[in-house]
């Protein structure tokens, strides 16, 4: 090419209309203050990794939320992997963490895909005083027929059918569950009058004097945190910065955040700080 042919062609490139804004990303949640909180950290990691994400923060259910990811209105939403798993595939028998995840990511909608997961899990445990769980010789909820026949158990939200049926099986001889709110809640199972069947993110304080009864033998299902979002939605760069979040976030990390969020803290702020503290 001749030089000034050359020069006009470099001169006419330069001028030319620059390419269309990205846009910008999206993150919602379920109205739980734990899932607001994961989606900004989430947001923020995003951020961090250079991606525009919108001030906008969509919330609603698991299936309102999944229909927005399908019309392009959301890219990104933290969920419980269990109980979304129930949604989308009402007959699973899926109950480990592996499996549980491997079902999932085969039961989402073509074009939405499961992130790596988090370590932060909120299966509904069965939990009980230290010193009743000291005097049985309880740990593990195996173990659940040492604990008194007729036990009260009291709950947040009634049991499902599946859950009660799980707890029969494992040997647990509970009275009927009695409904109560988290603080009633937890002073019953605290004063040993009662054992609790809650998860563990909303209701349990480092110094409730609660244990709960780890269930190595995957009696109720898996729910670990995991973020859901639109597979063209996110670059190589963006996925790994969203994944760095499942090897940072706890359980004690999201049950603190959450707490002081509810205590009147912004969401925004308090993200950041764990953001910061993690180098994300």
């Amino acid at each position: 090419m001749p030089a000034l042919a050359l020069v006009a062609a470099l001169l006419v490139a330069g001028c030319a209309e620059p390419g269309p804004t990205p846009q910008a990303l999206v993150t919602g949640s379920t109205a739980d203050t734990p899932s607001r909180v994961a989606a900004a950290i989430y947001a923020g990691a995003l951020r961090g990794a250079g991606a525009q994400v919108s001030d906008e923060h969509p919330v609603g259910t698991d299936a309102e939320l999944l229909g927005k990811l399908d019309d392009r209105s959301l890219d990104l939403m933290p969920a419980w992997s269990g109980e979304l798993l129930g949604q989308l595939d009402p007959g699973t028998t899926a109950l480990s963490a592996e499996d549980v995840y491997a079902q999932l990511n085969k039961a989402l909608p073509q074009g939405v895909s499961a992130g790596d997961v988090t370590s932060v899990a909120n299966k509904p445990l069965v939990f009980v005083a230290e010193s009743l769980a000291t005097s049985a010789g309880v740990d593990e909820l195996a173990e659940c027929a040492r604990l008194p026949a007729g036990l009260p158990l009291v709950t947040i939200d009634e049991p499902t059918p599946e859950i009660a049926a799980a707890l029969s099986a494992a040997g647990c001889a509970f009275a009927p569950p009695q409904q109560l709110d988290p603080q009633a809640a937890v002073a019953e199972v605290a004063a040993g009058r009662a054992a609790g069947l809650f998860p563990p993110l909303p209701v349990v304080a480092d110094d409730s004097g609660l244990q709960g009864l780890a269930d190595t033998g995957d009696v109720l299902r898996a729910e670990d945190l995991v973020p859901v979002f639109r597979t063209a939605s996110l670059s190589r760069g963006l996925f790994q910065a969203m994944n760095k979040v499942a090897g940072e976030l706890t359980t004690a990390d999201l049950t603190t955040m959450s707490r002081e969020v509810d205590g009147g803290a912004e969401i925004s702020t308090v993200a950041q700080r764990w953001l910061g503290e993690h180098s994300l």
